[in-house]
């Protein structure tokens, strides 16, 4: 990889715009470094995330597809931190509106709307790697018979563009890969109303926790009486509110959330190897996909 090249950082959710942004930069003559093309054709004995890592650390720029999914990517977060540790310099593209001014290390990067105006934004990318863009070709003489061009000719051609990203993947295993897309989704979908149920139970076994502490306080008859009893409960009341109860019902509810999280950001390995067979960089048969299954139900069974 050349260290004029621009390294393209994105979530896996985003890889369709990730792979025609790409495509966009190379026709306009940008040198750029990314995943779903340069990973085709790498010898088998070397590892892609090596790979991956050190064209990042030659990159010229690192430019980060930045949208929703990539905020809450915790693979974009890890990568942009390697970048971040190594000095590299960053840029954000922004695939769509995205509030930063809550995110401290995003919002003071370098930032391209492309999402208001793309050409715009490729032309200021071209700038900060000091490339020309590509000059068109002189358009040959129109005949006398040829119709003009009209805004919508214009739309195909863009389109034109960006469908080289699009792979002819056989029947049957492109219905095994969303038949395994719809296992992921659904998985995806029951952790989370999981995480929201532990956090419900978090949040009642406090609540539960205080009540009983304060009846414990103020509601039994003998601690009114005598002030050393009184002062005995109290202590009993704050080590039933401090022990066993939070332990039971939120600290275990609390663990329980961060352990789904992890498992939910586990899954983005499986959906990011899915875009690869998508777009080509992996070979898709059909012994390779019902690997790629087995694998995943060990993942969620485990």
């Amino acid at each position: 990889m050349s260290s004029e090249s621009a390294f393209i950082m994105y979530s896996s959710k985003d890889s369709q715009q990730a792979h025609q942004f790409a495509e966009r930069l190379i026709d306009a003559g940008a040198p750029v470094w990314i995943d779903t093309i340069n990973l085709r054709d790498i010898s088998e004995d070397l590892d892609e995330e090596e790979v991956m890592e050190s064209a990042l650390l030659d990159s010229k720029a690192v430019l980060i597809l930045t949208s929703q999914n990539a905020l809450n990517d915790q693979f974009v977060r890890n990568d942009k931190r390697f970048a971040r540790e190594n000095d590299k310099k960053m840029i954000l593209i922004l695939l769509e509106p995205c509030d930063l001014s809550k995110k401290m290390r995003w919002k003071n990067l370098r930032t391209i709307n492309f999402h208001q105006n793309e050409e715009a934004g490729i032309d200021e990318i071209l700038d900060l790697l000091k490339v020309t863009r590509k000059s068109d070709p002189a358009p040959a003489p129109m005949a006398a018979d040829e119709s003009v061009e009209t805004p919508q000719s214009e739309q195909k051609k863009v389109k034109s563009v960006t469908s080289k990203s699009s792979v002819k993947i056989p029947e049957e295993e492109l219905a095994l890969l969303n038949e395994l897309k719809d296992d992921i989704e659904y998985y995806k979908f029951k952790m989370k109303e999981q995480i929201s149920k532990s956090k419900m139970y978090a949040y009642l076994g406090i609540g539960g926790a205080v009540i009983i502490a304060v009846a414990a306080i103020f509601f039994i008859p003998e601690l009114v009486t005598k002030v050393s009893e009184v002062q005995d409960k109290i202590q009993w009341a704050g080590g039933l509110f401090g022990g066993t109860l939070p332990t039971t019902f939120s600290f275990s509810s609390l663990n329980s959330t961060k352990d789904k999280k992890k498992r939910l950001e586990g899954v983005q390995l499986f959906e990011k190897k899915i875009a690869r067979y998508e777009h080509g960089v992996l070979p898709v048969t059909k012994a390779d996909l019902l690997a790629l299954e087995d694998d995943f139900g060990i993942y969620i069974n485990a």
